[in-house]
């Protein structure tokens, strides 16, 4: 082989063994969306959504690791997820209740300092949405607590991920702002919302890691 044969055969076969530009990005995309329709469908009974997003968060770590991402292996994550934060699912609807009660008794008028309460409530239930989210982030398959023990060990993870990390909080709160503004500007993205909760969750654990 010629010197200029040498010279033209990387021209020849340009794109085998790499990837296209973009590639990437769009299959990230793609399962991005697909995370989101399978947190949707686990989050559905309300009490596993701490879990659903937990799976979901697995299943992206997966895919960019490049391993299976398969929906049964999110079921399966899904499942062992379950048995280790329902006691954390069963928090969200008590807490909700909560919220709404207090910005109902606030909006009234009748509770004195109305507005100050209503904005600590508020506060309130950003910070216990970022620690629920950080919570289910950390989760693996590998954790073993269930029960009343496993509810106050994930809390304590989930609050110490959010207070030693605060600008990561402050990322988890704002992801968590946007999916609400994207269903409240139109209901049908809530299809895509777990998925995009759970790469902010993803990308926060991996910044975190990065600057230990």
């Amino acid at each position: 082989m010629n010197a200029h044969q040498q010279a033209d055969e990387p021209d020849q076969q340009p794109t085998r063994g790499r990837r296209l530009a973009g590639e990437g990005w769009f299959a990230l995309l793609g399962e991005t969306l697909l995370t989101g329709l399978l947190t949707l469908v686990g989050s559905l009974p309300v009490v596993t959504a701490p879990a659903a997003l937990a799976a979901g968060a697995v299943h992206l770590r997966r895919h960019l690791g490049g391993y299976d991402t398969s929906v049964r292996a999110f079921f399966h994550d899904w499942l062992a997820a379950v048995r280790s934060l329902w006691a954390l699912g069963v928090l969200i609807p008590l807490a909700v209740v909560a919220v709404w009660v207090n910005t109902g008794l606030t909006a009234s008028g009748e509770l004195p300092g109305g507005s100050v309460v209503r904005w600590v409530t508020w506060a309130a239930a950003a910070c216990a949405a970022v620690v629920v989210v950080r919570a289910a982030a950390a989760w693996s398959d590998d954790d073993r607590p269930s029960g009343s023990v496993g509810l106050w060990w994930e809390l304590s993870r989930g609050v110490v991920r959010a207070r030693d990390d605060l600008s990561g909080s402050a990322l988890v709160l704002a992801a968590l702002l946007m999916c609400a503004v994207l269903v409240w500007m139109l209901a049908p993205l809530v299809l895509v919302t777990g998925g995009l909760l759970s790469l902010a969750a993803v990308a926060v654990e991996a910044r975190r890691l990065n600057r230990l």
